[in-house]
């Protein structure tokens, strides 16, 4: 699937993010014993974590790009404003979520520096600086962030191809004098949350919210929604012309 194509070639570069950061971190602790700069690193890696959304967002959205509803009329015509406003709404998406991704970064780094501290009390030799480098490195660029470049990788891809065909729709819909009805369709495995499993079915005319667990949510993934909604969402919208 295009998605997933995209999502795992994205997984390793923030991946590779992650490490970076997470040598950085390292090196921090070592020159200052202590999170005193940790703030310039944050800064850092949220920015370098906007610069990739934001790549991530574009490739995603272009992915989708055509986008045809069942229609009579001529098909729809997909300009520069359209496709500046799906931008804007990735890039301010990248801009959250980057700072989100970056504190939560720093607050790996800080509980590992606390753990490393607290099992310092029975051997001393833990505390030292360079053992606690190493602790921050495990935490933050070690096996989990395998796992968490994945989830990151795989929310946004969908976040990013949810919206933009969200957005195209609904434009396109206007431009035609459309009445179109979108449908929430959840995957109904072992593994959707049960706030998904309930929305499976609800159809709304396009520009109307979704009920999904007393939140309102234009579509799957929508980037306004909470996190609880949004990670490793995999549902999608059905289209249809009345």
């Amino acid at each position: 699937m295009t998605q997933d194509r995209i999502a795992l070639r994205y997984q390793r570069i923030v991946r590779k993010e992650l490490k970076q950061t997470a040598q950085e971190l390292s090196q921090s602790y070592l020159t200052n014993e202590s999170r005193a700069q940790f703030v310039d690193v944050q800064t850092q890696h949220a920015e370098r974590m906007r610069v990739i959304l934001e790549n991530l967002s574009l490739d995603a959205s272009n992915a989708f790009k055509v986008f045809t509803l069942k229609a009579t009329k001529k098909a729809p015509l997909f300009d520069n404003f359209i496709e500046q406003r799906i931008f804007d709404i990735l890039s301010k998406n990248a801009n959250v979520i980057s700072q989100t991704i970056a504190a939560n970064t720093i607050a790996i780094a800080s509980a590992a520096i606390a753990q490393t501290m607290t099992t310092a009390t029975r051997d001393a030799v833990k505390s030292e600086p360079i053992n606690v480098a190493r602790a921050i490195v495990r935490a933050t660029g070690g096996a989990a962030s395998v796992s968490r470049a994945m989830t990151i990788a795989r929310t946004e891809t969908h976040k990013a191809a949810n919206t933009s065909q969200y957005t195209r729709a609904e434009w396109a819909a206007q431009d035609e004098g459309l009445d179109v009805v979108v449908e929430w369709i959840s995957t109904n495995d072992s593994r959707v949350r049960d706030a998904h499993k309930n929305a499976d079915g609800q159809k709304r005319d396009i520009g109307q919210p979704f009920n999904v667990n007393g939140e309102m949510m234009m579509h799957p993934s929508d980037p306004k929604a909470s996190a609880a909604n949004v990670i490793n969402c995999r549902c999608v919208l059905g289209y249809d012309t009345q």
